[in-house]
Order: structure tokens, then C-alpha cells, then sequence
């Protein structure tokens, strides 16, 4: 699989859990959690992102995955192969996610979606001083973002030394430091094996968050190179890419009580934010989510249809709110079943208390400056949540954008429309074959407009509300909407066209949708210069903050991680299972007679009647758990992940592929938010992935290739 301080520093303290995503380079300093968790080898081996088994573990650009072989080979989660490697191989007349997919040799495996890309860790530098060089504490706000995006760039611009390497400048602890990550993209990424969605999302939205869980949320997939062994896009006469480290596949698995390691890119956590904005996250924010969620779920519900391809192409989209409902539903019921905002008023009054008697008064008024800049945000929340959301005037004016920047010279344009982004433009626009009906998108668009025109014209932007008849009859706003959405340019072979022209020849053209998006171009860059300014001066105020924070662990003697930020990260702990309620265990495994269990024969519980047959006959093969007498499934570990881990590598001692990471308890994921100890990962048992393989799909090609240990 989708805020205040002290919890932090607090929690670690409780002996039943080591939670935290930690850097690679951070593992040496935390021997002794190491150790009381059962890791016996040198913590050395851990430290760095470049060494087996770190630089075996691989992204997406949105989920986590590890070679599994030396021929590029790669597992991942099957809710992360849905979109971009098995949406668009599907059609009506050939359903992968019923049937599944397995290519029986190399020839058979099947192109992903435009765009997508395997990304290889090569380097991570720290920058610091090169990013905020020219910049200081009274440097102006938007000057301030300036100096550090040109520097950025620059720096980027130096690293990227041929179109096979993509260098990123990542932030941690809210720009108190830079690193420079340089990562391999693998251009020709391969469909290998998904099974059928009986299997790979048992359950669905039903068991989504939920234990005891009989997923099998594993894939396998491919990366693919030149014949040269350089990046290429795809080819047919590609050839596999021969991966430098790899992780064998256990058969043996773990057992309760084992240490374990997730291994991954973590995506986006706000751990270290102040308590302002917890309070109102807690107290209404996370409500208000909730419901957009419900209501983006129950319109697509509505709007979309077999006949057109509509329910296809928004499976994605339907999906992933259903899970953040679920998750952030979940949440809520978490923070108060754990009383999270009273531990956290408390913590941050500790905090507080610390600051009153160390801080400097320049200190202290960063902070305040830094809770008044929150409220503000948080005043506009709302508003800017049912603000926009039409794919076609957004991707209109992004080009429209694009086309602005591409008048400058490569150096002077903004970050994310240079030469090096182009590419990946036009792969979003292409991606639309598979992802927009413009019917469908009208409707999300104007159930946003009849809540965006409640909020006050303080609230709302002049022009863009002008245009909309916002402060008229629903009926004008609608017959507004209408005309936008009669436009030529609806298809992603007609955005193209716009993709190809000038900013001055889109300007000029004599047509609906562009005549609205010139019409709020110059608020929209209004806008997004504000937003610029605010952004620079709250990561210098954050900045400040998180040296307060960390001079406070300091006081404490403890350390703090940085927020995740799709870096590499490490987290430990053991196989356990849990109790949250009384009287209520959850054992930490699952096993194969509890997929017949659950099995009604009605979606999603409806697995195939060979795999039903197969199962009842007990033939387990080598990967059965002599603990459970039955193939595991699932199991918990007291792991913490966010967003981003799905499909990361769960390991164990020997550095061995023992699952992958691809939910949370419904019950703990307000860890998510907020860590606790009580907080469970749930992973795929490697031992199932591989009696799968074995028993259920026959892949011999797949098995021989796989490097399998007891």
C-alpha cells in the first residue's frame, strides 16, 4: 500500500516494537535494537544502499519490487502490476485480471504501459550546501526558491550524463539536508506472471486492510535492456538485463518470532509535522477526505459502463479511493480506539515545555511564524480539495504550461518541463488511452464545481468561478461545463497535436476548452507563484523546526528518521501476531484451508474449482511450515510501511526473499499517521508465491530461473 512530533521520540521507547524507516547509513547507530530484534549478522552488511542485498531492491516510481533472479527478474506486488502492466494488455475479449497471465519462455512476456520504467539505485550524494549555496535565513521567499531550483537544476543537469540515468535532489527532514539519488531507469519493463484476480486480490475491497488475509498479492515481472546492455525503450530484440545482486527465494520461510526486514521505498510519510495540523487532521480532516472519497467512489459507480470501456479504464481510479477510504476510515477509528490526539496534545506540550526553557527567540519565532503559516493552510484545505478536477482542461493547460517553458532555454525553465521531462510527458498523454472517458471525467468534474461553489468567494478563485457561473444556476454552470467539453481536443492522439504546438499557435486556437484554460491561465500562474513562495518559506521555517526537534531527541538521547520520501529505507522487527481486542488473537500466519474457507463462490471470494480441488488434495510439495502443517499465506510482522512499500521485500537473516510487504491491519493503520507498537505488516509468504508457481501454474521456466534455498 494513501502531525505532531513527540509520538516519535516517545514510541520507540516500547520494547515490543522498533518501528521506523530508517536510512541505510542510520542502521550501525541502532546495534542493540538490531540484536534484541535476533539480527546476528554484522549490522554492517545493512549500511549500504549499494551492496547486497540493498542494490537489490528496486522501484517502480510507485511501488517497491527486488530481483529475484540475475536476469532481470523482478517481484513485486500484484496490486502494483494492475495499472500499468495489466490494464492495458486487457480488453473485453481478453480479461487478463480474470484469466491471469504467465509467459511460459522470455518471448511471451508482454510490453507495460508507456512510460513505465524500473529504477536502479546507483548513488546518493549529500548536496546540502551545493542546494542552499547564495541562500540565507533573510533571503527572500521567492528568491529563495529560485536560487534552490536553479541550483537543483544545475546540479541535475551535471549528473545526468546520459538518457539512461535520471538524478533526482531529495529532501529530508524538510530541507534541513539535499542528497542527490542517481538511479538507472530501465526502459523496457515486461509482464512475466500475474495471476488471475482470484487469487492476486482475494478478498478485494472486503478484506482490504484486514487480517486474517488469504492475498496472493505477488507478481513477477521484467526488466529489459539493449542488446549493447544500455537502456533502450522497448524492442523486440531486447535482451534481458543482467542484474548485479539479486535475493534467493526461501522455501523455508519463517516461523513466529523470527526477525524480519522490509526492504523498500517507502513513499510519503508526515510524522514530523506540527501539532496544528495534526489537531485538524484528527479532528476533521481526515472526516472530509473520507467523504470526497465515498463520493468520488459512488460517481464513477454511477458513471461508468462495460459497453464504452468506461469501468476499465477507471478501475484504477476506483480502486485506489476505495482504498484510501477504507485506510483513512480506518485511521479515524484508530486514533480514537488509541487516543492519539490526546498523546499527541500531551507530547507536544513536552515539546513545548522544551523550547520555552532552550530555544533561542529567533528559534521560537520561526515556530510561531511556521503554526501561523499551517492555519492558514488549513483554512484553504477544503476549498482547494473540490477545486479543478477535470483531466481535460488540467492536461489542456499543463501543455499549454509546457509549451510556455519550452520558449526558454533548457536551463530557465521550470523543473519538470526541461528536455529531460518531455519524454514522460507524452507518456502521460498516451496513458490516456487507457485511463479517461471524457463523459465520465465531465461528471466527476461538475460534482466538484456543486461543492467548490458553496465555499466563500474568499475561498474560491475570482475567474475561474466567473467563467463557471459559480455565483449563477447549477443549470448555467452546466451549460458552461458543456460547452468546454464540446472541444476538439479530447483524445490523447488530438492532445498530442497540442503537445506539438507553440505556445502562441495554442493561444490562438479557436476552440472551447482552450478559450477557458487562456482565460484562467494568468490566475492559475498566479497561484502557482504563491505557492512557490509559501513552499520556500515554510521549508525554511521547517527546516528550523526540525533542528529543535532534533536537538530535543538529543536531550533524550535518541534519533530522529526523516520523514519518507521515496528513498530507500529500512525497517525490522519480528513474525508476531497481535491482540487488539479481548480475548481476540491473530495468529500470525494464514494457510491455504482458509482460502477454502472463505471461499462463497461469489466475487471476491471465488477462487477457480481447479484451485479449490487442488488445495483439498494437501498437495503442499516442499512449502509447507511444519508449525501450521499447510502452506502459510500471509503473515504479520510488526514492520512499519506506508505508501510506496507494497511489494517491498520482506527478508530474513540470511538476506532471503521470505515475502512481500502489501497491507497493514485496519486496526493499527492510524501507524500510518501516527507510529504505535500495536501496528502489524501484512506480507505474502514467499512459500506461497512458490507453490503457486509450482503447483497451480506449472512454470517450470520460472522455477528453474528462481535461485530456491531451504
Amino acid at each position: 500500500m494513501k502531525k505532531s512530533l513527540i509520538s516519535l521520540i516517545v514510541l520507540p521507547l516500547f520494547l515490543s516494537s522498533y518501528g521506523g524507516m530508517w536510512e541505510p547509513y542510520q542502521i550501525p547507530s541502532l546495534k542493540k535494537e538490531l540484536r534484541d530484534a535476533g539480527f546476528y549478522k554484522n549490522v554492517n552488511s545493512i549500511s549500504s544502499p549499494f551492496e547486497y542485498p540493498m542494490n537489490a531492491i528496486v522501484s517502480l516510481g510507485y511501488c517497491s519490487a527486488a530481483f529475484i533472479s540475475p536476469e532481470g527478474l523482478i517481484a513485486t506486488n500484484y496490486h502494483c502490476v494492475e495499472r500499468d502492466f495489466i490494464q492495458p494488455n486487457s480488453s473485453a475479449e481478453n480479461d487478463l485480471f480474470e484469466k491471469g497471465f504467465i509467459a511460459r519462455s522470455k518471448s511471451e512476456e508482454i510490453q507495460a504501459a508507456p512510460g513505465q520504467k524500473i529504477y536502479v539505485t546507483l548513488e546518493s550524494t549529500d548536496i546540502t550546501s551545493e542546494i542552499l549555496e547564495g541562500t540565507t535565513d533573510d533571503t527572500d521567499s521567492v528568491e529563495r526558491f529560485k536560487i534552490i531550483e536553479n541550483n537543483s537544476k544545475a546540479i541535475i543537469k551535471n549528473c545526468e550524463t546520459s538518457d539512461e540515468i535520471e538524478c533526482r535532489v531529495r529532501s529530508f527532514f524538510s530541507g534541513e539536508t539535499y542528497k542527490l539519488e542517481k538511479v538507472l531507469q530501465l526502459k523496457d519493463a515486461r509482464l512475466v506472471y500475474a495471476p488471475p484476480a482470484h487469487v492476486g486480490e482475494y478478498g478485494g475491497e472486503i478484506d482490504n486492510w484486514m487480517y486474517p488475509r488469504h492475498t496472493g498479492d505477488f507478481a513477477l515481472v521484467r526488466a529489459y535492456v539493449g542488446k549493447d546492455g544500455s537502456s533502450k525503450e522497448y524492442a523486440e530484440d531486447n535482451v534481458p538485463y543482467s542484474s548485479e545482486s539479486f535475493l534467493k527465494v526461501s522455501a523455508k520461510g519463517v516461523e513466529e518470532g523470527d526477525f524480519v526486514m522490509v526492504l523498500g521505498y517507502p513513499g510519503r510519510t508526515n510524522r514530523l509535522l506540527t501539532f496544528n495540523q495534526r489537531e485538524y487532521d484528527l479532528s476533521v480532516g481526515f472526516k472530509n477526505y473520507v467523504n470526497f472519497l465515498e463520493s468520488r467512489i459512488n460517481l464513477i459507480n454511477t458513471h461508468t459502463n462495460d459497453e464504452d470501456g468506461s469501468s476499465l479504464a477507471y478501475r484504477g481510479a476506483k480502486s485506489g479511493a476505495e482504498n484510501y477510504y477504507k485506510k483513512i476510515s480506518g485511521q479515524i477509528q484508530g486514533a480514537k480506539n488509541f487516543n492519539v490526539l490526546q498523546r499527541e496534545r500531551e507530547n507536544w506540550a513536552q515539546f513545548q515545555k522544551y523550547v520555552t526553557a532552550n530555544a533561542s527567540s529567533a528559534d521560537k519565532a520561526y515556530l510561531n511564524e511556521l503554526l501561523a503559516i499551517v492555519d492558514k493552510d488549513i483554512a484553504n484545505t477544503e476549498s482547494n480539495r473540490y477545486f479543478g478536477g477535470s483531466t481535460l482542461i488540467d492536461f489542456a493547460y499543463y501543455l499549454m504550461r509546457n509549451a510556455e517553458e519550452r520558449m526558454k532555454e533548457d536551463d530557465q525553465r521550470k523543473s519538470g518541463f526541461q528536455e529531460r521531462d518531455q519524454s514522460n510527458i507524452k507518456n502521460r498523454i498516451k496513458y490516456l488511452n487507457n485511463s479517461f472517458n471524457i463523459r465520465v471525467d465531465k461528471e466527476l468534474f461538475l460534482a466538484n464545481l456543486a461543492t467548490y461553489r458553496t465555499f466563500s468567494n474568499e475561498l474560491r478563485r475570482p475567474v475561474y468561478s466567473e467563467l463557471l457561473s459559480l455565483d449563477n444556476s447549477s443549470e448555467d454552470t452546466l451549460e458552461q461545463v458543456n460547452t468546454i467539453y464540446s472541444t476538439s481536443y479530447s483524445t490523447p492522439e488530438s492532445m498530442l497535436q497540442l503537445y506539438d504546438m507553440s505556445f502562441e499557435e495554442i493561444s490562438k486556437l479557436d476552440d472551447p476548452l482552450i478559450s477557458f484554460v487562456v482565460s484562467i491561465y494568468d490566475e492559475n500562474r498566479d497561484n502557482e507563484e504563491l505557492r512557490e513562495k509559501s513552499s520556500a518559506r515554510k521549508q525554511l521555517l521547517r527546516s528550523k523546526f526540525i533542528k529543535l526537534l532534533r536537538s530535543y531527541y538529543q536531550s533524550i538521547d535518541k534519533q530522529i528518521y526523516a520523514d519518507a520520501n521515496s528513498t530507500l529505507r529500512v525497517t525490522f522487527g519480528n513474525v508476531m501476531g497481535s491482540t487488539l481486542r479481548d480475548a481476540v488473537y491473530y495468529h500470525p500466519f494464514t494457510k491455504l484451508e482458509g482460502i477454502l474457507e472463505k471461499n462463497t463462490g461469489v466475487e471476491p471470494f471465488n477462487i477457480s474449482k481447479s484451485l479449490e480441488t487442488l488445495i483439498k488434495s494437501k498437495d503442499y510439495g516442499p512449502y509447507a511450515s511444519k508449525e501450521l502443517g499447510s502452506v502459510p499465506v500471509n503473515f504479520l510482522s510488526d514492520l512499519d510501511i506506508t505508501n510506496g512499500n507494497s511489494g517491498s521485500a520482506t527478508i530474513n537473516n540470511n538476506f532471503e526473499l521470505v515475502g512481500l510487504a502489501f497491507d497493514g491491519m485496519l486496526e493499527t493503520i492510524i501507524s500510518d499517521y501516527s507510529f504505535i507498537p500495536e501496528a502489524r505488516t501484512i506480507s505474502v509468504d514467499s512459500r506461497y508465491l512458490l507453490w503457486t508457481l509450482d503447483k497451480v501454474e506449472n512454470a517450470e521456466n520460472l522455477l528453474e530461473e528462481i535461485e530456491i534455498v531451504n
